[in-house]
């Protein structure tokens, strides 16, 4: 963490040099606790942000969300449109309410403003240990010269927000709508279409249900890109039924028993989200109102899976990596998004 830290005072000092004791410790303690103690009642968020984003010269430019480490982020107002910001008042309190940071975190990211080569820091850290470290605001240097207007947002949340915009367009159309979410796996499909479930009128289906039996695959599945999935399945219980505006009836595909699993029945929603690899094979391709394809380099697919697979990452390095990338080459599914997002650089505008 201090190296991790240092690099981001050091980012933050250059863009920022009017910054003052205070900002470096407003930077420290933000890092490390979040937005908790700004957390307003209610609708008074969404109000508040209004209110800030109203202010902002129509012709601000965007401002890339900048990384402040403890997995948290400034996501600027500038260059946000309207229709985002029930989103982002949304995701500032999903952000505010998770459990995080401790006083000894804090400590330590303080004690690396020690060395700075600021006037008065000393000082200012002297007084603000006599207080006992409370939330700070902004120097009114740092207010005249950079006028900050922006929400502290878990990185992923601001990572996702044009995807999640997109998605709550769709679920506010007049008629059923139907997404997909394809890309590498590790990139974080499930991880959006999560939390698209939590923050907008849908149903999310997996494709990782829909794998085809063994019995029933071709002898040479493994040389057809999609030769595991049951995409007629997923066509006939997902895709056609949603689109009429039914309930849809969905069966598990259970690998360990090569079995099907009982029915799990999902109410109609305006937005029905199929999420997974091979989602965009050209069998059920042009049945979405929306594509949206989510990548990451291989250093940092292997890093997310190894952590997440722990001693099943073999299997994905040796069999569904390898099957997944023939079917990435074979049809080039990114080509067919309507919204391609690198989720090792979500950042970029």
């Amino acid at each position: 963490m201090p190296q991790d830290f240092q690099t981001i005072l050091a980012a933050h000092a250059a863009r920022y040099p009017e910054m003052a004791p205070q900002d470096y410790v407003k930077l420290a303690y933000q890092s490390e606790f979040g937005p908790a103690h700004l957390l307003p009642e209610g609708e008074e968020c969404l109000q508040a942000l209004r209110a800030e984003w109203a202010a902002l010269p129509r012709d601000a430019a965007p401002v890339p969300p900048e990384d402040i480490g403890g997995g948290l982020c400034r996501l600027h107002l500038e260059g946000l449109a309207e229709e985002a910001l029930p989103l982002v008042a949304a995701l500032f309190r999903l952000t505010a309410e998770a459990q995080r940071g401790s006083r000894a975190g804090l400590e330590e990211k303080l004690s690396l403003l020690e060395g700075l080569p600021v006037p008065g820091m000393g000082a200012f850290l002297e007084e603000y240990h006599r207080q006992g470290c409370p939330p700070v605001h902004h120097s009114p240097a740092f207010r005249g010269a950079y006028r900050p207007r922006y929400r502290l947002l878990d990185r992923f949340y601001a990572g996702a927000l044009p995807a999640l915009v997109l998605l709550s367009r769709l679920s506010q159309g007049p008629a059923p709508a139907l997404a997909a979410i394809d890309g590498r796996c590790g990139s974080g499909k499930t991880s959006l279409s999560a939390l698209a479930r939590r923050l907008l009128p849908c149903n999310v289906v997996h494709m990782d249900d829909y794998y085809l039996p063994l019995s029933r695959r071709a002898a040479d599945w493994l040389s057809i890109p999609g030769g595991n999935m049951d995409l007629s399945r997923v066509e006939e219980e997902v895709l056609l039924p949603a689109r009429r505006g039914g309930s849809l009836r969905c069966r598990a595909y259970d690998c360990s028993s090569g079995t099907l699993g009982p029915a799990a029945e999902l109410s109609p929603r305006p937005l029905t989200i199929l999420e997974g690899s091979y989602s965009f094979h050209p069998l059920l391709a042009g049945q979405y109102d929306l594509r949206i394809f989510l990548t990451c380099p291989p250093a940092v697919q292997e890093g997310r899976l190894r952590r997440r697979e722990g001693d099943g990452f073999s299997a994905f390095r040796d069999r569904w990596i390898p099957l997944e990338e023939r079917y990435l080459r074979r049809f080039s599914p990114d080509r067919r998004a309507d919204l391609v997002r690198d989720t090792a650089r979500w950042f970029e505008i």
